[in-house]
């Protein structure tokens, strides 16, 4: 699947620019390196690979691709990964609220103290741009009367928020003189990727869906905002060749990075589901099991870049599940997203 961007992939300022994404082995990652190798960008990946190199093997053997095996806490290795960068794109992280749940310290080390260490030697080496993903899970639980914009009142219900909302401080906080830096606060993401996960809301329902033939949805009429993870790194893209003059008017901002349209309840994802899959049960309790409820307004990204949607919920659906009928490791994908394999995982690399 192919970012549409109009750009032209002879244009020398794209051959010069020297990107670093960290935790570029991972689910938005493996996807952004693999569109920005094709528009001739130079691309190094910093990554402890936790989870392995397997989303990686299809950029090994490309001249402008570079993989660094790595922590982003040790600043001998932050050091090495930004000799001669222009642009840092961070997305290294503990990601989603069970895996920091597992692994507290963890997320606090890597999520808090491993972007303070890459900010501060960014500013030390001068990089030109350093583009943040966090999340719309800052806002936790808001009013369903209203959009959540970029200046609500943040409320965050989980440990992943809390590191997000920290560190988006620490960014804020810094002279826009040394550092160049863009906020993005992503909607809940889905859909295919080359390292996909299963513990996303709408990949998780598509999977029970099909294997149990039914659903059990908690808190139903809670709200959330969706992207697929190509339009989360069309969006990322779109920041790395931000023009001079928007650049001068946006350092330091944050946006919500979605779109307004893609906001849905529980309940409302289930109409997909019975499209494509008929024969689902639907049960519904009363209890909670998360309590994040926020509808999200993406009106200032949207007026600021323009950017058309190409993959919405409806389309994200019909993916994963044909992704998911034609996988034959399909169950040990899944299974390595739910809680105890990420407690096991975490225990058998004495990261806990």
């Amino acid at each position: 699947m192919t970012l549409i961007l109009r750009i032209s992939k002879g244009n020398k300022s794209l051959n010069n620019k020297k990107i670093l994404i960290t935790g570029g082995a991972g689910y938005v990652g493996s996807t952004l390196i693999g569109e920005c190798l094709k528009l001739g960008m130079k691309v190094r990946c910093l990554d402890l690979l936790y989870y392995g190199n397997e989303s990686l093997k299809d950029f090994e053997y490309n001249k402008n691709f570079e993989l660094i095996k790595g922590d982003i806490r040790k600043k001998d290795v932050v050091v090495k990964s930004l000799e001669n960068i222009d642009i840092v794109v961070h997305l290294a992280a503990i990601v989603g609220d069970q895996p920091c749940l597992v692994a507290p310290q963890l997320a606090y080390q890597v999520n808090y103290i491993g972007t303070k260490n890459l900010i501060n030697i960014s500013i030390e080496k001068k990089i030109k741009k350093f583009i943040f993903a966090s999340t719309c899970s800052n806002y936790g639980v808001s009013s369903n009367k209203s959009l959540a914009s970029e200046k609500s009142v943040l409320n965050p219900v989980s440990l992943y928020a809390e590191t997000k909302i920290d560190c988006e401080k620490l960014i804020t906080d810094i002279n826009t003189k040394e550092l160049n830096c863009y906020i993005l606060r992503f909607a809940t993401a889905f859909g295919v990727s080359k390292r996909t996960r299963f513990d996303l809301l709408i990949n998780s329902f598509s999977y029970e869906a099909i294997k149990k033939k039914s659903l059990f949805i908690f808190g139903e009429n809670t709200w959330r905002p969706y992207i697929h993870v190509i339009d989360m790194s069309r969006y990322i893209l779109r920041f790395i060749l931000l023009n001079e003059t928007d650049e001068v008017e946006n350092i330091n901002s944050i946006f919500n990075a979605g779109y307004t349209n893609q906001n849905y309840t529980k309940k409302n994802l289930t109409k997909f589901i019975i499209k494509y899959l008929p024969d689902t049960e639907i049960h519904y309790s009363n209890d909670i099991d998360d309590k994040r409820n926020y509808k999200v307004s993406f009106k200032k990204i949207e007026k600021f870049l323009n950017q058309e949607l190409i993959i919405d919920v409806n389309k994200g659906f019909k993916e994963i599940i044909n992704f998911i009928d034609s996988n034959k490791n399909i169950d040990r994908l899944f299974n390595n997203s739910n809680l105890n394999a990420l407690n096991s995982f975490f225990s058998k690399k004495n990261l806990l």
